[in-house]
């Protein structure tokens, strides 16, 4: 980044903020790219005319809201972030944690993304993809049948996010990623059994997405989606009149 002329002072706004939508600004207009390594705070503060403490302040909104990630070691430092959905997933769960959000609002997003992944997965989708949803589900089953299923692993969320994979669209990757990463997450507060009869489900839209139907396939996950959130709910509430605790969201 010998580029000076991409960190001029900031004259107006509080600093952290201007230096945060400057930094955005490069981003759409191409000069800085993912992978970039940005001035540290001394410099970044010296270039933009400001305090350390709002070169700081920026560092930490970019960092949060997913534009940079911090790096440690000989190279270390803030860098342009090469996409993915982890400042999302941290949005959304920093609003679970203020009862922002609750699990019903978590679901209801979760279910009509994955509906709509499905809608556009469906007329888009390889044979190959078909063939690694039909892996996962394999596997899956195969895990069921062993008494190996897992309650809460990356598992859980592998089988959404290759139907993701398959709309062929970054942004519906990165929604259900972030929601689906969320869900997990609260699938420890709620500690639900495992069910085979996931799979079925699973199969049957596979097979409704292979016929190029859509709207079958859709209806197919929004159902079994629903019946789910009616039953995390019901777990939930049992839990907390169990332990006392008051319901969040």
């Amino acid at each position: 980044m010998s580029n000076e002329s991409l960190y001029q002072p900031v004259r107006t706004r509080r600093g952290f903020e201007a230096v945060c939508d400057r930094i955005r600004d490069q981003l759409m207009s191409g000069e800085l790219k993912p992978g970039d390594r940005l001035p540290g705070e001394r410099e970044l503060a010296e270039r933009f005319g400001i305090g350390r403490a709002a070169a700081r302040d920026a560092l930490r909104s970019l960092e949060v809201s997913g534009v940079v990630e911090a790096r440690k070691g000989i190279n270390g430092g803030f860098y342009i972030r090469s996409g993915g959905s982890g400042g999302m997933v941290q949005t959304m769960q920093d609003m679970v944690s203020l009862a922002q959000a609750s699990l019903e609002n978590v679901m209801e997003a979760r279910t009509e993304i994955i509906c709509v992944a499905i809608r556009l997965a469906c007329p888009r989708a390889t044979d190959e993809e078909f063939d690694a949803i039909q892996r996962d589900i394999d596997l899956h089953t195969d895990l069921f049948r062993l008494g190996r299923a897992s309650r809460n692993t990356q598992s859980v969320i592998e089988f959404y996010r290759l139907i993701a994979l398959a709309t062929h669209n970054p942004l519906v990757l990165m929604m259900v990623d972030a929601l689906s990463e969320v869900y997990r997450a609260m699938l420890v507060t709620v500690d639900p059994r495992p069910n085979k009869d996931i799979m079925v489900v699973r199969q049957r839209v596979l097979d409704l997405m292979r016929q190029r139907d859509a709207h079958a396939a859709s209806d197919a996950m929004a159902q079994h989606l629903r019946k789910v959130t009616e039953y995390l709910i019901s777990e939930r509430d049992k839990k907390q009149k169990r332990t006392g605790s008051p319901r969040a969201g």
